[in-house]
């Protein structure tokens, strides 16, 4: 009875994990758009910025993160970026991120 159960914790908790993996997706379409308009200017149409100090999206820079962790940076923004927080929803943040991992 014990094996039991804890096979059926182990089942809930996958399911669980898949779920949730499945809830942060973001579409990388949507994100395109948003991206393009909110932020190409740093970052560059295709990930390769104009500034030194603005990350390569191209060669992965600042992407070897979770995306929450990426999405709080977006939120909360850093030095001359922005936040954007109360600008783009919590889905748009998402789609940016999905569009910004296919340019690496």
């Amino acid at each position: 009875m014990l094996v039991k159960m804890n096979i059926f914790r182990f089942l809930m908790f996958t399911v669980m994990m898949l779920t949730l993996g499945v809830a942060m997706a973001g579409d990388p379409a949507k994100g395109r758009g948003i991206y393009a308009s909110r932020c190409s200017g740093c970052h560059g149409i295709n990930g390769l910025p104009t500034n030194p100090a603005v990350p390569n999206f191209t060669m992965g820079q600042g992407l070897m993160v979770p995306d929450r962790e990426i999405m709080n940076f977006i939120k909360k923004g850093k030095t001359v970026m922005p936040g954007f927080e109360g600008v783009l929803t919590d889905e748009e943040i998402l789609d940016v991120i999905a569009h910004i991992r296919t340019l690496f």
